[in-house]
Parts: C-alpha cells; sequence; structure tokens
C-alpha cells in the first residue's frame, strides 16, 4: 500500500504567481522552497521508502499542473535519491509559468516519471461531456508521447472533480492508473484501469503533518478524509455550492499560510 501526496509548484513567498496557475486559488497548494525542504526533511526523518509509484513505495510524491519550478523539485528529490512524478497539464507547456519540451524530457531523462493532468486542465472535469472528457485524456497523452517518445500509462483527474465518465474515458484514452485526489491509499479498479487516491498538501501543511500522511499516520489520514468528504458532498449537490465551499476552504487555507510564514 502506498500514500501519495500532491505537491503542486515550490514558489517564493509574494511571486507565486509566476510558477504554475496565477492566482489565489492556485497560491494556497503552493509552499515556499524552504518550506517544501523541510518537507523532505520530516519524511526522510520517518525512514519511509520513498520512491515512484509504479514501484509500490510505502510513499510517493507527486507534482500536479507542470509550473516551472518542476527542476528544481527533481534537484531536491535527487540529492535525498528520491524521484517524483509530474503530471503535466499538455496545453500549458511551454507557456508564462510553465515547463517546455525540453524540461520534460530533462526529468524522463533523470529517472523521475511524467504523467497526464489532462490538457485544459478544466475546473469541473466531471461536468463535461463524455467527448470532451474524452478529448482532454486523449489529446494530453498523444501531447506526451510525442515530446516523451512513449504514451504515458498514468495520469492525474484535475480540480479533484471525478465522475464515473472521466475514469472510463481515462481508460479508453489508454491509461493504465488513474489519480484522484480522494485522500486513501488503497487502489480499486475500474473499466480496467487501476484509480489510486492521493493526501493533498497545501501551503499551510506543516512538515510534520506531510510526513504523518508518507508514514500512513491514521489520525492524518482521517482527518483530511473528513474534509475532503464534506466538499465532495457540495460537488454532489451542485457545482455552485462546491465553489463556494472551495473559495472558503481556500480563504482557511491562505489564511493558515500566512499564520505559519
Amino acid at each position: 500500500m502506498t500514500f501519495s501526496l500532491i505537491y503542486h509548484d515550490v514558489a517564493p513567498h509574494g511571486d507565486e504567481d509566476r510558477y504554475g496557475f496565477p492566482g489565489p486559488g492556485a497560491a494556497r497548494y503552493k509552499l515556499s522552497p524552504a518550506k517544501f525542504e523541510a518537507h523532505l526533511d520530516a519524511i526522510a526523518a520517518t525512514n519511509v521508502d520513498v520512491g515512484l509509484a509504479a514501484d509500490h513505495p510505502a510513499a510517493a510524491l507527486t507534482f500536479d499542473d507542470g509550473g516551472v519550478s518542476a527542476l528544481w523539485i527533481a534537484e531536491t528529490l535527487e540529492r535525498r535519491g528520491w524521484r517524483g512524478h509530474y503530471f503535466i497539464t499538455t496545453g500549458r507547456i511551454g507557456t508564462p509559468g510553465f515547463v517546455g519540451v525540453g524540461e520534460i524530457r530533462e526529468l524522463v531523462r533523470r529517472g523521475h516519471a511524467v504523467g497526464s493532468h489532462s490538457h485544459s486542465h478544466p475546473t469541473y472535469m466531471g461536468a463535461l461531456s463524455r467527448d470532451e472528457i474524452a478529448r482532454e485524456w486523449r489529446r494530453s497523452r498523444d501531447t506526451l508521447g510525442e515530446i516523451i517518445g512513449a504514451a504515458p500509462a498514468t495520469a492525474a483527474v484535475p480540480g479533484g472533480y471525478v465522475s464515473p465518465a472521466v475514469i472510463e474515458e481515462a481508460a479508453h484514452a489508454g491509461y493504465h492508473v488513474l489519480m484522484t485526489s480522494h485522500p486513501r491509499a488503497r487502489a480499486t479498479r475500474h473499466e480496467g484501469i487501476e484509480v489510486h487516491g492521493r493526501f493533498t498538501i497545501w501551503a499551510s501543511t506543516s512538515p510534520a503533518r506531510a510526513a504523518a500522511y508518507a508514514r500512513g499516520n491514521h489520525l492524518a489520514r482521517a482527518s483530511l478524509w473528513l474534509a475532503w468528504e464534506a466538499k465532495s458532498a457540495s460537488k454532489r449537490l451542485s457545482p455552485t455550492m462546491y465553489e463556494l465551499v472551495r473559495q472558503r476552504w481556500a480563504r482557511r487555507q491562505t489564511a493558515m499560510s500566512r499564520k505559519s510564514g
């Protein structure tokens, strides 16, 4: 059983908009370089095996969006003998704040894994039509295949908005593994594809909490699961209600991050 953590970009305080997606909603996921290194130190202190999810380690570190801090993150992981899994929003490749083709190839050359994070990063992927979902997955997979020489087997759902159609169309597009933001460690199988949960890291997440996720601490996982279930309930009721809950959660995380920073 692997405990996978979701990171996004690493960015200096006050300069978050230059790394990955801009805006306060995205900034709530971005750690400063010093805090990110503190996270890695805390995880290393647990002595858990950290590696790529495909190798079934105790813990895996994943990075969503494909922002320009990817290579710096890679170097930081490599100093500890670790590798990460990067999920790329292919429609953003080479645009301000995001990695280019050369950087994606460099990640693979250095032993990191690259997967799809959709093409356009729709806010509510599960609310799209089946044709739209299929295009998101296929276009992203084809684009990455051209860049790295082999179509990726793994994808991560953007925005955490999962539906049966999102899973099924990922399988039809040729992916073998789908990562979600559902905070659970056990994988399930749907339509021939493995669906894995992950534990979201916020800018406000302490190094100790990140280490607790990595080692599978039950209480830490349970608290995140309860928060996730509350947001999921609002998604099921209506996207509008979900957006209100998400904005409130974002404000809370931003305030906590400022206090901890």
